[in-house]
């Protein structure tokens, strides 16, 4: 039986992915040339990428052309395009997708070369945050990027919902990340409002009490 709070989020969300307007942009689509170059001389082609907080998942697509094997994972069920829900029908050697809450992840998410999660932490409930960055951590080989969005956002009014759970300021997130990874680069997207996050190797480190 799913907890009160994974059963929120995802009724939230799947309703909000039913709105044409929330699939209009992909945050992770367009941070996928800054991070390939990050990554670059670092990347092998039998490497394999979680897209965690995948939504529409249109990053699978570039990802996929450098030969990543991806797995895509996203609390809610009716998130990816069609042409991505397809191909993860059609090649799930290639693409997979599972249905989970970050913090609560199960056993088919493989551990993988890298992780991907783009402006999806500040959605999180703060008290979500520390066990969905260690079970992330716990799937991480060689590093990543995180990029979180530090204000609220007016998206969530279309169905009545907050959808920024956990606004913070730079400094705090850099904080709950440096706790689980060496953090390598912070570029400002958005100056004061959305900075990626680039991380290295994990930390051995267990979540605060």
């Amino acid at each position: 039986m799913l907890d009160e709070v994974v059963l929120r989020e995802k009724q939230k969300y799947e309703k909000i992915w039913k709105k044409g307007l929330y699939r209009i942009t992909s945050p992770g689509n367009l941070l996928v040339p800054a991070f390939l170059s990050q990554i670059r001389g670092k990347l092998e082609a039998s490497d394999s990428l979680i897209d965690f907080g995948c939504g529409t998942a249109r990053a699978a697509i570039p990802f996929l052309d450098k030969g990543l094997k991806v797995t895509l994972v996203d609390i809610a069920e009716n998130c990816l395009d069609e042409k991505i829900e397809i191909f993860s029908h059609l090649c799930p050697e290639r693409l997979s997708f599972v249905q989970a809450p970050i913090w609560d992840l199960p056993p088919q998410v493989p551990v993988s070369d890298w992780i991907y999660c783009i402006d999806v932490l500040e959605h999180l409930p703060v008290e979500r945050v520390i066990p969905s960055l260690k079970a992330m951590a716990e799937k991480t080989r060689k590093g990543g990027a995180l990029q979180v969005f530090l204000s609220d956002e007016e998206m969530g009014e279309v169905i009545g919902e907050t959808l920024h759970l956990t606004i913070r300021p730079l400094d705090w997130w850099l904080k709950q990340i440096s706790l689980f990874w060496d953090v390598e680069r912070v570029e400002e997207m958005i100056p004061q409002i959305r900075y990626c996050i680039y991380v290295g190797l994990p930390k051995q480190t267990k979540a605060p009490e």
